[in-house]
């Protein structure tokens, strides 16, 4: 399914669980982001105390910084694929899920 499909486009559009699934995904990536930053400042404090010497503290934080800086811009541009591509990403998925729910009501019926 394309993003330029215009069937699909109104389908997933249509169906509000397209928003949900988006909505987790972002509240997803956000903690996720979140987490990332405090483990890496955990391990910064904790590393920087057995640091022998000053330049290697630096060396350390500019390596946090750097480490957390490209995460994070890989997640926003995640975040910002999965909104614009949302019909293709979500689309599929339910219809998918929507083939396995009618095939299990066939099989109890």
């Amino acid at each position: 399914m394309s993003v330029s499909d215009p069937e699909a486009r109104e389908r997933t559009e249509a169906d509000p669980r397209v928003e949900s699934m988006l909505r987790r995904d972002l509240a997803c990536a956000v903690i996720f982001t979140c987490a990332m930053w405090l483990v890496l400042v955990f391990v910064y404090v904790n590393v920087v105390t057995v640091a022998p010497t000053v330049a290697l503290r630096v060396v350390l934080g500019v390596s946090m910084i750097t480490l957390g800086a490209f995460n994070t811009a890989s997640i926003i541009a995640l975040v910002r694929r999965y909104r614009h591509e949302r019909d293709a990403i979500y689309g599929e998925d339910l219809r998918n899920l929507d083939l396995a729910r009618a095939a299990r009501k066939q099989v109890g019926a």
